[in-house]
């Protein structure tokens, strides 16, 4: 039995794991990401527990910042600017965008900086690189089911005990199957987005800087703060390169009963979606092989 033992620690010992380079131009290797998911979902606890350590209200963040917003967006717009809202709570109405926007923006800011932020990580150890990415678009969702749930109260509340609940139309049939299919064009959406600007971001760091602008100029030019409706019809073509208005849209018009776009606009957004995300692991592939010995 010792002898055994002393063989099997030899074999040990003597054997060696080769790490190369993926040299095909898409190749993910699924199996291994699976065999990593332990990893993940450390990863996605270690994000939700850091973010609000050494925090006061820790969590209650995430109620406190789009119900702070909402009501900034509704003093401005709607009380100020007059803009309208379909008929619908102001409150309600910027809630429902705001819900959307703050798991894109998140996603999508937190991915596109992942490949410089973990660089010191990616150093020391091995493991799929599209592991971190994929944790993000999880942890996120703690976020996102949270902001639901809240704007799910305060729906419950305008519809149950306040008089302007007869404005509020809720189907939810279409609700119950499409929330997933916003929810999803949403991910993939903000993930190959992430994935572009990360891959682009290891060479050229200055757009690390101009990201936040952009964000900026992208909350002014989806609808949150006005409805679809106010886009004139010859610009609705820009609907197609921008698939977070239909899916903002869409959820409006299943939790509020706003008029909707036509599906051939939701369609259009997750084919987009699905395609930002085809050309995110192309690029992020491409640069993993040595954006290492770039940063």
């Amino acid at each position: 039995m010792r002898a055994y033992l002393k063989k099997v620690y030899a074999n040990r010992l003597n054997s060696t794991t080769v790490i190369e380079a993926n040299r095909q131009w898409f190749r993910i290797d699924w199996v291994e990401l699976w065999q990593f998911r332990d990893l993940i979902a450390l990863f996605v606890q270690k994000e939700f527990i850091s973010r609000y350590r050494q925090t006061i209200l820790g969590p209650l963040w995430n109620v406190l910042q789009p119900l702070i917003m909402s009501g900034t967006l509704t003093l401005i717009f709607a009380r100020l600017g007059g803009l309208s809202t379909d008929g619908v709570p102001h409150i309600l109405f910027y809630l429902s965008g705001l819900v959307i926007w703050g798991y894109f923006s998140n996603v999508f800011v937190q991915i596109a900086d992942v490949l410089i932020s973990s660089a010191y990580l990616f150093k020391k150890v091995y493991f799929p690189r599209l592991v971190m990415p994929l944790s993000v678009v999880i942890s996120k969702l703690i976020v996102f089911f949270i902001q639901f749930t809240v704007f799910v109260i305060i729906l419950g509340y305008y519809k149950l005990f306040s008089p302007l609940g007869d404005s509020i139309h809720l189907n939810w049939l279409q609700t119950i199957f499409l929330t997933p299919v916003l929810l999803g064009i949403t991910a993939l959406f903000s993930l190959g987005l992430g994935l572009v600007f990360a891959a682009i971001t290891v060479k050229y760091r200055d757009l690390s800087h101009v990201l936040g602008f952009l964000m900026q100029l992208w909350f002014y030019g989806t609808p949150i703060v006005y409805s679809v409706s106010k886009i004139p019809e010859k610009y609705r073509a820009i609907i197609f390169l921008n698939p977070l208005i239909a899916v903002i849209d869409g959820f409006r018009s299943c939790f509020l009963g706003t008029p909707a776009l036509s599906p051939i606009f939701l369609w259009g957004a997750l084919v987009v979606s699905v395609g930002t995300v085809l050309v995110g692991l192309l690029l992020f592939i491409m640069i993993e092989r040595e954006f290492v010995d770039v940063i």
